[in-house]
């Protein structure tokens, strides 16, 4: 039976990752998948579902309904007043000809790292670095890969982030949002600077040629910023609700929730003047949490069901016994299910809910873990079936063909890089 077992999670995870490839309802892609984990496990496929599968969606759902719904809630005020698009614009216009890609890149750190949804961001880019790569006569094929390199440090490698996937592992180890601090902050930096190397590469010996055709492909509106310039706020008054969500986090401690619902309510007297339908930001943005909380906690049923099958605990020895540095089984088990799942929350969730306890028992300080795990699931993530990878090509309108070979080395390699550079110098600090 352990066997048989092991077999339905690889059947099941592939059924999984062939659903998202195939762009199939991640609900019944779950429910196919924790069918199949236990049927091959010799378990009640309807006790399953009814049991752990909805035991693991509500209690996933549960402790971050609030967090995933006001933490859309403020992205889209700080959205729908301008607030970004006025930092975004400021910040590109300030920085010059010469540092104006760096300042794109800076931007969307900053936007993310003060916890605003990539989704969001997406569309407040789309129309500064349509400007921008025209002006600078840049390839637009290269867009996603240099608008990524922006995404990937405040996601999971920086501490003090206000990103869901800095934040899954505090519940789980204990620790704060900080955690990791030097080595997440080393990771950065190797990173950034690996991707600065790659993009000045890619500019210098450029493959594709700048053709203006390219920018008529971009299928997000611009005419946003037309709209914007005469009512967004200051870009200091922009920037305040930001700084007041991180440092109420992680100056003075507050938890998560109140510091962003405080950010929100200063974002909305800041702004009133801004925002042309504040119960409509409020609502659309409350229920934009709602769609990613239901993505992870049903992967996060699956996650409960595997636990359930007899090859589970036959894995968790398997995992003691392999003679290599455990930190490296870290990071390739978070590697495998994020690829499987296209979801670095989803895979992460899963992860330390099934393995989680597994990891610290080696004995690792659990603020190790967490920056090493949070950094390693932004790796192999963003493959073709990731839902951010497939949005991002979707309104640019570059073809995979031409943009993805470029994302690869941005989004997957380069943060397996980072990732690595933490095993190396952990010895250091821990």
């Amino acid at each position: 039976m352990e066997l048989w077992s092991g077999l339905g999670i690889l059947l099941g995870f592939l059924v999984l990752m062939i659903s998202v490839w195939k762009k199939i309802s991640l609900l019944l892609a779950t429910l196919a998948a924790s069918a199949i984990i236990a049927g091959f496990g010799g378990l009640n496929i309807a006790d399953i579902w009814t049991g752990p599968y909805m035991e693991g969606f509500a209690g996933f759902a549960g402790d971050y309904l609030l967090l995933f719904c006001i933490g859309a809630m403020f992205g889209k005020i700080l959205e729908d007043s301008g607030a970004s698009w006025r930092l975004a614009t400021t910040i590109v216009d300030k920085a010059g000809e010469k540092w104006s890609l760096v300042a794109f890149c800076g931007l969307i750190m900053l936007l993310l790292y003060g916890g605003v949804s990539i989704f969001v961001i997406i569309f407040i880019i789309l129309p500064i670095g349509k400007n921008l790569f025209e002006r600078l006569q840049i390839p637009w094929s290269y867009f996603p890969a240099i608008a990524l390199i922006g995404t990937i440090p405040p996601v999971g490698m920086l501490p003090g982030s206000l990103q869901i996937l800095n934040i899954i592992p505090t519940q789980y180890f204990g620790t704060n949002l900080m955690a990791g601090a030097w080595v997440g902050i080393i990771a950065s930096i190797v990173y950034l600077v690996l991707a600065a190397v790659f993009v000045r590469f890619l500019l210098k010996n450029s493959e594709q040629k700048f053709d203006i055709k390219e920018f008529q492909n971009i299928k997000a509106s611009s005419s946003t910023q037309k709209d914007y310039a005469n009512t967004a706020p200051n870009v200091w008054i922009s920037i305040l609700p930001i700084m007041v969500a991180l440092a109420s986090v992680n100056i003075f401690n507050i938890e998560i929730i109140i510091g962003l619902l405080v950010a929100s309510v200063l974002a909305v007297l800041l702004f009133w003047k801004s925002l042309q339908d504040i119960i409509s930001s409020l609502s659309k943005g409350a229920e934009n949490g709602f769609v990613p909380l239901i993505y992870v906690s049903v992967v996060v049923g699956v996650a409960r069901v595997v636990e359930q099958v007899p090859f589970f605990e036959v894995a968790q020895e398997l995992l003691f016994e392999l003679p290599v540095n455990e930190l490296l089984i870290v990071m390739a088990v978070t590697s495998v299910i994020a690829a499987m799942t296209g979801s670095s929350s989803g895979s992460l969730t899963m992860i330390v809910d099934l393995f989680g306890e597994t990891f610290v028992s080696w004995g690792y300080d659990p603020e190790l873990v967490h920056r090493l795990m949070s950094t390693t699931a932004i790796g192999l993530d963003a493959v073709p079936w990731n839902s951010v990878i497939v949005v991002m090509f979707t309104l640019t309108g570059v073809a995979f063909a031409k943009g993805y070979k470029y994302v690869f080395v941005t989004a997957v390699i380069l943060p397996l890089v980072g990732a690595l550079s933490i095993l190396m110098v952990s010895p250091v600090f821990y």
